[in-house]
């Protein structure tokens, strides 16, 4: 009996929530009965007031979203006398409020007219506020050409000039065939000069590529000076090429001068001239490190000309002429090492067989001096007495006996038959394949000695008194 006294309870109870709710969704649906009615009966006013009072309480997900929508379209009502009034301010407060593609039509009018209004009254501030509403917000607004033409003028007024070239960068790249971008042309003309100084201060200070980024901005759109971009542009890529080119680079380097190229056709020639003088630079380093018989490294070197320029023939010869020199003076090397050894066991007529050999098959200053010293040493070897002589009779075309013939033909002239002379004498002297050679007038008053040192093996002679000296260098005692 208790049991079912409590259910009977529960029951009541769910039946009392249920009625409450009911009459709960009834009442909220009345406020938007009384919120719709007034909008229909074009009572704007009071009908936001209890659409706003109804969305504040309504859970009715479809129902809150018509009464946004006619919400809405009250604040445009409202709106739209206010625009028909030309209260701008106004109007413009009702259509933000209304919140909608419809309203937002003419929300751009009404922030253009204020502007404007600012703008006659010279407020640049305030019509520059005006101005962002619209590029922020409304950017489909047909207002938006004249807004950038006006908003430009403003920005050069002020001495925002980047600024005002951002403005003109939007306006040509958006309204290309607008009046707007045609008429705002001159003004953008003034301020180029202003630009190009800009950049240029950038290619005096080396900032090569920040000047480039600049000259391409400025020459991307319609002005007198747009030739005269192309031509700092192109300036500006030989300048990094030939910074390049310092740390030879020469993929850069290549690069940088296509590029200066495909800004100003008119370098051409200039460009092929640097090339060309990249190429033969890279050919005298090559042909330098093939003096030193380092042929690898020069050729390395030499293939940098192929990135200047492709199948260049001049490198491919020098390269084919490298891999042949390459191949002669190592098999020379080994004649060479060869008469080393021949040399070091004093084998010399087998030493200078086997330089020869080497020499005829790559001529080295080296082994041509090997050459020269190996053929002495076979004479000294042979007879170092008679060689010693012939180096004094041969020397520059017989200076020597010619001197001393002269002394003496003087001295007789002088004397007649009391001259004697000792004849020519060879002795040895200290050190490997030293001699000293002699020669003496005698005469009653005076007597000559000449004496010379002469080294087989370099066919050096050395004067050993002044008048010897004097003899090697052509002056004669008469």
């Amino acid at each position: 009996m208790e049991l079912n006294n409590n259910m009977k309870l529960k029951i009541v109870l769910i039946i009392m929530i249920l009625i409450t709710a009911v009459s709960s969704y009834s009442w909220v649906d009345n406020k938007y009965d009384t919120a719709h009615q007034l909008y229909m009966k074009s009572n704007y006013v009071m009908a936001i007031k209890h659409f706003d009072s109804f969305l504040e309480t309504s859970q009715n997900g479809a129902l809150s979203t018509q009464a946004e929508l006619e919400r809405s379209d009250c604040y445009y009502q409202l709106g739209s006398k206010a625009y028909i009034k030309e209260n701008w301010l106004l109007a413009a407060r009702l259509f933000f409020l209304s919140n909608s593609e419809i309203a937002d039509l003419k929300l751009d009018d009404c922030y253009f007219m204020l502007a404007q209004q600012q703008l006659e009254q010279n407020a640049l501030n305030a019509t520059l506020k005006y101005y962002e509403k619209i590029t922020s917000y409304l950017k489909g607004s047909e207002h938006i050409p004249e807004l950038l033409f006006n908003r430009i003028k403003i920005y050069i007024e002020i001495g925002n000039n980047l600024a005002a070239f951002e403005d003109y960068h939007f306006l040509w790249m958006n309204y290309p065939e607008s009046n707007f971008t045609k008429d705002i042309q001159p003004s953008i003309d003034d301020l180029m000069p202003v630009f190009i100084n800009d950049a240029l201060a950038l290619k005096d200070s080396m900032e090569y590529d920040l000047a480039v980024g600049s000259f391409t901005k400025l020459s991307q759109y319609p002005s007198t000076f747009q030739h005269e971009m192309f031509v700092h542009i192109g300036e500006l890529y030989l300048l990094k090429a030939e910074a390049a080119l310092v740390n030879k680079e020469y993929a850069l380097v290549r690069e940088n001068l296509d590029l200066a190229l495909d800004n100003n056709k008119e370098i051409q020639i200039e460009v092929d001239n640097i090339i060309r003088d990249i190429c033969s630079s890279i050919i005298q380093e090559g042909n330098e490190l093939i003096s030193i018989f380092k042929f690898d490294e020069a050729i390395e070197v030499i293939k940098s000309c192929y990135i200047m320029i492709p199948e260049y023939e001049p490198c491919l010869d020098l390269i084919n002429d490298t891999e042949d020199k390459k191949q002669r003076y190592q098999a020379a090397l080994e004649h060479e090492n060869s008469a080393i050894n021949f040399e070091t066991e004093k084998n010399f007529s087998a030493a200078y067989s086997d330089y020869n050999k080497s020499y005829n098959l790559f001529n080295t200053n080296r082994v041509k001096e090997k050459i020269f010293i190996m053929g002495n040493l076979i004479q000294a070897e042979k007879d170092p007495k008679e060689f010693a002589m012939k180096i004094i009779n041969s020397y520059k075309n017989g200076i020597i006996p010619l001197g001393v013939s002269i002394a003496e033909s003087s001295v007789i002239a002088q004397y007649g038959d009391e001259v004697k002379n000792s004849g020519w004498k060879v002795y040895y002297a200290i050190g490997e394949y030293k001699y000293e050679v002699r020669f003496d007038i005698l005469s009653p008053d005076e007597n000559y000695y000449y004496s010379w040192r002469v080294n087989l093996k370099t066919r050096e002679i050395t004067s050993l008194n002044n008048i010897s000296e004097d003899v090697l260098k052509g002056k004669v005692h008469e």
